[in-house]
């Protein structure tokens, strides 16, 4: 009898193992078929390419995702880059907080410049190509990049604006030398681009930095003093979602245009800078109270990253085509957030 009870709960247990595996499976698969579901979650609130690296943006209603970044016409995110023309070394709004208020266009193979108080510039770029004078920019980690020289009368006002002598403005084009693994970015540049294959090959992902209307308001909830999305100079800007969902995101669809996304965003003391007063905030936020609360997850992200927080993520084209304010955004959720 003793024998028969202990067979009776052996197979007890077996049963209940099967059922607990088969149950488990259903879930797993469950789970995994949703997150192979386009998921609507919010609409695209504004659209910015930043024609020069730290500077002004150009706010647009559309503009095409590229293999290489955001465009319209001849704005392309980030061709333009303020050095040193000694050493090469590049300088931004970390250094310099008063150059997000330098604006700049481009149209007709013309870019107009224009720093508070003082006339604008123009400058040929046709002229400047034509000329062929190129600096060796020096970039983070060392990596080089030519760019041409967009000549003297530019460098002066943006030199004078700075109160640093001997800055040139350069321009990069497809086909100058780089070491640069991927298009620029305020927050992040030349760090590897993973790849992947589509129908012409393996293509690199050039980032666009997305960043949510929910987390931005999530994030102010928490500070005294509020701060805009222009703290954080993203590319895409999308509205509708739940905070920090974009830490899950593993594809954006956005009307034709395919993104994939591959890294969160750190942020640094740029995300300081008030883009009204030209001026770094001595509290040091949005970035201390970030620091509360969204650092990376331990282990090898906290290793690379270590007190920067993250906020918005990047992505890069898979598909291009264009997009607009008031597009829906669908995505395709990850299995874990980062």
């Amino acid at each position: 009898m003793e024998f028969g009870s202990e067979k009776k709960i052996l197979v007890g247990c077996l049963a209940s193992s099967f059922i607990f595996y088969h149950t488990a499976r259903q879930i797993y698969s469950y789970i995994s078929a949703k997150s192979q579901e386009w998921v609507p979650i919010g609409v695209v609130k504004g659209l910015h390419i930043y024609p020069i690296k730290s500077c002004k943006p150009i706010d647009l209603f559309a503009f095409k995702c590229t293999k290489t970044g955001p465009k319209l016409g001849e704005l392309e995110d980030r061709a333009f880059l303020l050095v040193d023309e000694s050493t090469g070394k590049f300088i931004t709004a970390r250094q310099k907080p008063k150059l997000v208020h330098v604006a700049s266009h481009v149209e007709n193979e013309i870019l107009e410049i224009t720093v508070p108080g003082k006339e604008k510039v123009i400058v040929d770029l046709k002229k400047v190509v034509e000329n062929g004078r190129l600096i060796r920019a020096s970039l983070f980690d060392n990596l080089q990049q030519d760019g041409y020289d967009c000549g003297d009368e530019v460098g002066k006002l943006l030199s004078d604006y700075i109160e640093e002598p001997n800055y040139r403005l350069i321009f990069y084009k497809e086909g100058l030398y780089t070491e640069r693994t991927c298009v620029p970015n305020d927050e992040w540049w030349n760090t590897p681009v993973p790849k992947r294959k589509d129908d012409s090959g393996f293509t690199d992902l050039a980032p666009f930095l997305i960043a949510t209307e929910a987390s931005l308001n999530a994030l102010n909830e928490k500070l005294e003093n509020k701060v805009t999305m222009k703290n954080f100079r993203p590319s895409i800007h999308v509205e509708g979602c739940l905070p920090w969902d974009e830490d899950k995101w593993a594809e954006i669809r956005i009307g034709d245009a395919h993104l994939e996304c591959f890294a969160p965003c750190t942020r640094c003391v740029l995300t300081t800078v008030d883009p009204e007063k030209g001026e770094m905030s001595k509290e040091n936020q949005p970035l201390k109270k970030l620091r509360e609360f969204r650092l990376a997850p331990e282990g090898k992200m906290r290793k690379a990253h270590k007190d920067s927080p993250v906020f918005g993520v990047y992505a890069g084209t898979v598909k291009e085509a264009y997009i607009h304010v008031g597009q829906t955004v669908y995505v395709k959720y990850k299995s874990s957030v980062f």
